[in-house]
């Protein structure tokens, strides 16, 4: 063997015996390294629970803008958003059916606007969008159905027979649905879980270790 190669061995060895079992050992008995592991492990497990924890409450609190907020004022569950909102879609789909067959160039144009808010809010609805997003398409179809009504119940009142009592059924399916919303108590649901959970100790100073996702106000 050359001295050339007996020199660069003689350079690896001590990097391999640094890390051979004993004296890897020995490293990590050094308080100052071992306080040092310590640390990152607790670290570790504080951010993994804080996630964990944080995500289960706001899972909980995302599940009653469809199931509902049970209500210990009056010992029920009172309905979900969700479904309220599917029912003012399909309210809106009858109000649009009874005025199909009119050539009112206002009419036709309030329909139309109608038809893309219900649309709108049906898309909505189907991929899954968060409250925030859900409360201004509902707000845009709550504009719209007004005004169809406003148009449409005129002409249909002096026809009376069924229209007119399909009309005033759907227009009252929004206008109760719309009722339900207001008081379905999921704002507050949401306002509790920010003061309880994220604003008391020691999770308003372990805020930053948070990533999930807040619940969103209906608003």
């Amino acid at each position: 063997m050359s001295d050339a190669t007996c020199g660069a061995m003689g350079d690896i060895v001590p990097y391999v015996r640094l890390w051979s079992e004993g004296d890897c050992l020995k490293y990590l008995k050094k308080q100052p390294v071992a306080l040092l592991i310590a640390l990152v492990l607790m670290a570790g497990s504080l951010f993994f629970g804080v996630n964990r924890s944080v995500s289960e409450e706001v899972t909980a609190v995302r599940e009653q803008f469809y199931s509902g907020v049970f209500d210990p004022s009056v010992g029920y569950v009172r309905p979900g958003i969700h479904g309220q909102l599917v029912q003012r879609t399909t309210a809106a789909l009858r109000m649009l059916s009874i005025g199909e067959h009119s050539h009112s160039g206002e009419l036709a144009e309030a329909g139309a606007e109608l038809q893309g808010a219900r649309g709108a809010l049906l898309d909505l609805l189907t991929i899954g969008a968060g409250p925030s997003a859900l409360f201004q398409a509902d707000q845009d179809l709550t504009v719209a159905a007004e005004r169809y009504f406003a148009l449409l119940h005129p002409l249909v009142l002096e026809a009376e027979g069924e229209d007119l009592q399909a009309l005033e059924s759907a227009n009252s399916t929004m206008l109760s649905a719309a009722r339900v919303i207001e008081t379905s108590r999921y704002n507050e649901t949401v306002g509790v879980f920010h003061r309880t959970v994220l604003g008391q100790f020691p999770m308003n100073f372990l805020r930053a270790l948070v990533f999930v996702e807040m619940p969103e106000l209906f608003a």
